[in-house]
């Protein structure tokens, strides 16, 4: 009987909770999750394959934000699944550090694969997981080199409790020194990236802010006898080939299964390496894998459908993100004045995420957790007037005037889409003019009633990932931090509206744009 002379690295990344192939705002099938992968990944030989997921799996989703309140009455959705397929590798990512180190541990301690990570050490300066790197022999002979490597940016995001102590070092520093040392010993070098590319691969041109954390395209170039760099973290999908070596990312949310086949020569040479994808759409829900997981969905559903308060006065759903940012939702002012309430600032901000709902008129927890998606707590901040203008500058950049219209500047939809990172303050009433160009179209910028100056100190309450500088808003770096709220914003929203229950919503107008 041959040996075939091939193997298969199968992975996932970015799947942030999703276990269902459901939308959880109104619950309609979904083309995504978890669950509709597992019959994909279990036509693969397991002899001959590599399983690896690359992070951000455990937040992002209602049923894991159910979950990480109620893990000691259920087993983890995400590692009961994985194990039930016995993934080989898990690569932890950025938002795998939200719920804290404790949920986190106790997720890789349940798993059965193990946990690469080279790149992020514990305050003692060991690895902070199981090894950052493998070294896997298959009964054909084939030798492949795995390595783990997480984006060393998460400082600039993670609230500082989660990640007390820990180090995080380049993610192309270390990759690189494990390629040099073990790279003869090898016939295939594979690098699981949770992170994503600073440049195109085809041009060079940057098409991010090179800040350090996207480094795929540093490794993929500068590391040449990496084959094979597997990346997440942007949510793109994307297959690049040159040379015989291949770079990869499977978008988000279980969409897509990320298959690259390499087949070998007698001598263990790489013959040819053909990367393509699955998608979760051609594939059905396998009923014994959902039972797995459906008593914590089914805890998760009566969770979510709780009526928690109702809008007596007001219009809080969204039926067009844009234009809930074009013209500021009610819905972001009632989020301020909850904010400005329970902080006691004298500003607030806070932005839409990318896909949102808004509320019904009877409010449930389904529709707090499908509109404020993240797991930010708050931070209180003290900003003076010259660093607030700074503020309101980047914001500006979110819009372009297109044929005379007002539109989204595309940059905020690719390489990613982040138009959470357009921030509406209130407690101010400003002018954007959006006919000037980026960096001076902030035409005015009044408090009380009177233009502020640059010497002006105001305390500003924000979520912790934009206090410590995240989506690039680097005048907010290292401004002094008057107070923090260690409580998740969806909690303090879910237990507002659970107090007053009926709302009586203004629409307040305070950001004027002109054309």
């Amino acid at each position: 009987m041959s040996v075939s002379r091939s193997v298969d690295i199968i992975y996932t990344s970015d799947i942030h909770g999703y276990v269902f192939p459901l939308e959880y705002s109104d619950n309609s099938k979904a083309n995504k999750g978890l669950l509709r992968l597992l019959p994909a990944i279990r036509n693969f030989n397991s002899e001959n394959r590599i399983l690896i997921d690359l992070g951000d799996s455990i937040q992002g989703s209602p049923l894991m934000y159910f979950h990480h309140l109620y893990n000691k009455d259920f087993d983890n959705p995400i590692s009961t699944l994985l194990n039930h397929v016995n993934y080989d590798y898990f690569v932890p990512g950025n938002h795998d550090f939200n719920y804290g180190t404790d949920y986190l541990f106790k997720f890789v301690r349940d798993l059965k694969a193990k946990t690469l990570c080279s790149n992020i050490l514990d305050k003692k300066g060991n690895l902070l997981f199981e090894s950052g790197f493998e070294i896997k022999e298959f009964k054909n002979g084939v030798k492949v080199l795995i390595i783990g490597v997480t984006t060393k940016y998460i400082p600039n995001w993670e609230n500082p409790q989660n990640i007390a102590g820990m180090a995080f070092l380049d993610a192309y520093e270390e990759p690189r020194k494990i390629v040099e040392k073990y790279k003869n010993e090898v016939d295939l070098i594979v690098c699981a990236y949770h992170g994503g590319l600073e440049k195109d691969l085809e041009t060079g041109a940057e098409f991010v802010k090179n800040t350090g954390e996207n480094q795929g395209y540093k490794i993929f170039e500068s590391i040449p006898e990496i084959d094979i760099l597997l990346t997440g973290h942007q949510h793109r999908t994307l297959v690049y080939q040159k040379d015989n070596r291949v770079v990869m990312q499977p978008g988000s949310h279980g969409s897509k299964l990320g298959i690259i086949h390499v087949d070998f020569s007698e001598d263990h040479s790489i013959e040819k390496i053909h990367p393509y994808f699955l998608e979760a759409k051609d594939f059905e829900v396998d009923l014994n894998d959902q039972l797995l997981v459906q008593e914590v969905e089914n805890a998760n559903q009566y969770f979510l459908d709780q009526i928690i308060g109702e809008v007596v006065e007001g219009d809080l759903e969204i039926k067009d993100s844009f234009l809930a940012r074009r013209d500021k939702h009610p819905i972001v002012g009632f989020i301020n004045d909850i904010q400005l309430k329970v902080t006691g600032a004298m500003l607030s901000s806070t932005s839409l995420a990318n896909v949102v709902s808004g509320f019904h008129k009877e409010i449930t927890i389904r529709n707090v957790l499908s509109t404020y998606i993240y797991s930010n707590t708050l931070a209180v901040v003290e900003i003076d007037g010259k660093a607030l203008r700074r503020y309101l500058e980047k914001c500006a950049e979110y819009f372009l005037i297109v044929d005379g219209e007002i539109v989204a500047n595309p940059r905020f939809s690719y390489p990613k889409l982040e138009h959470y990172n357009y921030d509406m303050i209130d407690g101010i009433d400003y002018e954007f003019d959006l006919k000037k160009p980026f960096g001076n179209r902030v035409a005015t910028v009044k408090y009380q009633g009177v233009e502020i100056k640059d010497t002006d100190i105001f305390t500003l309450a924000l979520n912790n990932y934009r206090a410590y500088g995240g989506g690039d808003f680097e005048m907010l770096r290292n401004l002094k931090i008057v107070k923090e709220i260690p409580f998740d914003v969806a909690e303090l929203l879910i237990d507002y509206i659970r107090e007053h229950r009926l709302l009586h919503i203004k629409d307040k107008k305070n950001i004027i744009l002109r054309k």
